[in-house]
């Protein structure tokens, strides 16, 4: 058996060697020896954690008010074209790369 210390310095192609060895033999009771190891216990804990996360966030956000900052609805609506036409900006740049990108693509699925 090798220690910790000579299992560290194996390379990524020995251990992968070593992995793929078809005659070492694997106990039919691993899991079992493994308290707490399952794939279905980690995918409760990772959807737990969204859970508490996606509460915080949303109880956090939920606790500030929205304030009413224009008295006049032309400021008001000026403000909303504003952020429109910032936000069609972006997204027309966003367009247009990806335009960009299949037509790169395009070109290397020609030559191939």
């Amino acid at each position: 058996m090798k220690t910790l210390d000579e299992i560290s310095r194996l390379s990524a192609d020995d251990l992968e060697r070593i992995g793929s060895d078809e005659s070492i033999p694997v106990p039919e009771d691993l899991e079992v020896r493994l308290p707490g190891r399952s794939p279905e216990r980690a995918w409760y804990m990772a959807a737990a954690a969204a859970l508490l996360i996606g509460v915080g966030v949303s109880g956090y956000l939920g606790l500030q008010q929205p304030k009413d900052t224009f008295e006049d609805p032309y400021l008001a609506y000026a403000a909303v074209e504003k952020a429109m036409n910032r936000i069609a900006g972006t997204v027309q740049y966003g367009a247009e790369k990806i335009t960009e990108t299949e037509s790169a693509i395009d070109k290397i699925n020609y030559w191939k």
